[in-house]
Parts: structure tokens; sequence; C-alpha cells
């Protein structure tokens, strides 16, 4: 007759090699938390519009936004040496904000008809600007309002009588 013999689990201080693997997974678990947090952190600017923020004040300086708005046209500044530009934002509620981008204007900018802007407002409210988005009309949209032929495929509006 054989006896088994049963070995008892070891009770007592972790080996070293389990323990470097411990402490390594909980360093990953922690820089994966830290990535995660700062991503959300960088990439959750609230969307808001510009009457929004004037109505917010000094409260949503140094908030990361982003806003949607109408550029003043006559308002653009564009220093090519320093490559700055400056113009304001305003919307058609009479609301107006001046921005600075501090980077080359888009290639469509003048051609825009509104902007969505991503940065923040200092402390004398200017909104300094990390990022413009412009929103073009498009090309048919151009053609059509100054009476040239568009392609038939292209959508024209709401169909009516079943059409």
């Amino acid at each position: 007759m054989s006896v088994l013999v049963r070995e008892e689990p070891h009770i007592g201080p972790i080996p070293k090699r389990k323990f470097k693997f411990v402490v390594g997974g909980v360093v990953i678990l922690l820089a994966m938390a830290f990535l995660i947090y700062q991503g959300v952190r960088a990439g959750g600017a609230y969307y808001i519009t510009l009457a929004e923020m004037v109505a917010r004040g000094d409260a949503i300086v140094g908030d990361m936004v982003r806003v949607e708005a109408v550029v003043d046209k006559e308002s653009v500044e564009y220093d090519t040496r320093n490559i700055v530009l400056r113009f304001d934002m305003v919307d058609d509620q009479g609301n107006r904000m001046p921005v600075v981008y501090h980077d080359v204007m888009p290639d469509l900018f003048m051609k825009s008809t509104s902007v969505i802007v991503e940065g923040r407002v200092n402390e004398n409210g200017v909104f300094e600007a990390s990022n413009i988005l412009v929103k073009c009309p498009s090309k048919y949209e151009e053609a059509a309002e100054s009476g040239a032929e568009v392609p038939a495929d292209h959508y024209q509006g709401v169909p009516t009588d079943g059409q």
C-alpha cells in the first residue's frame, strides 16, 4: 500500500522571481492608467457655443473647449513672418471673442462658412487656439449659387412630390 504524502503550500515570503513579476505588473498597470487619464483629459474638450462661452465669463478661463462660430473676415490678421493668425469669432446673437492661433492658416480659412476652434481662454479673455477645423460649403453649393451647372447626381435639396 502506498501512502500519498500531501505537500503543504508554501506560506511565507514571495520568492524573488515572483516578486519581480508582481512589481512589473503593477508598474505596467499604473503606466496604462496614467496614459488613459492623460488621453481623456487632453481629448475631452467641451463642445459649447460662443454664447455659452461668453456667458460663463471667467469661470471658463484655462478650460479646454471646442467652439463653433463664424469668422469675422474683416478682423483677420495673419503675420506670415511670425506665423500668427488673429481673428474674431462671432455668432448671430452679437457675441464676439478674439482668437489667436500660433500656426499656419488653414488652406480654406478665408472661404469658410464657419470654424470649429479648440483651445483655452486666457486670463485676458483671448481664445488661444490649438486647433482650427474649417467648415466650407461644397463646390457644388458654390456653383449652384453662382448659377453654374451642377452634376445631376448631386443632392440639391429635399425632393418634393415623390421625386
